[in-house]
């Protein structure tokens, strides 16, 4: 499958490693993956860019949070994209994304895979 016709994941999350980390186990997955660090620089692919298939989001990021991101989604103030959310946060501060959509760090690759399959779609 050529790059252009993978299905595109944008990787929200501000640690280099865990990005790293998520980004080779969705590109060895058949993924093609757009890294951002931050919250405010998804902002911007978001505006500036074709939208992604899907989209990893980690919640608790310095500049601009992922529960802000997705709330400007709901707003409709950027692209609603399909994501799911990354996190070592507790249930207690809630989640902008159902359940079965929230994984927990340290992630299971397995599962990861296994969402992003049921959510991207080739645009």
């Amino acid at each position: 499958m050529t790059d252009v016709a993978k299905p595109i994941v944008l990787v929200v999350e501000d640690d280099e490693d865990t990005r790293g980390a998520i980004a080779e186990t969705l590109e060895d997955n058949g993924y093609r993956v757009i890294h951002a660090s931050s919250g405010r620089q998804a902002q911007q692919y978001l505006i500036n860019s074709a939208r992604p298939d899907c989209m990893v989001l980690d919640l608790m990021m310095p500049d601009m949070d992922g529960w802000a991101l997705a709330a400007f989604m709901r707003q409709g103030r950027l692209p609603d994209v399909p994501f799911i959310v990354v996190t070592a946060a507790g249930d207690n501060w809630g989640y902008p994304a159902p359940p079965e959509r929230v994984l927990k760090k340290p992630l299971d690759p397995d599962r990861l895979v296994a969402l992003v399959g049921q959510l991207a779609r080739p645009s």
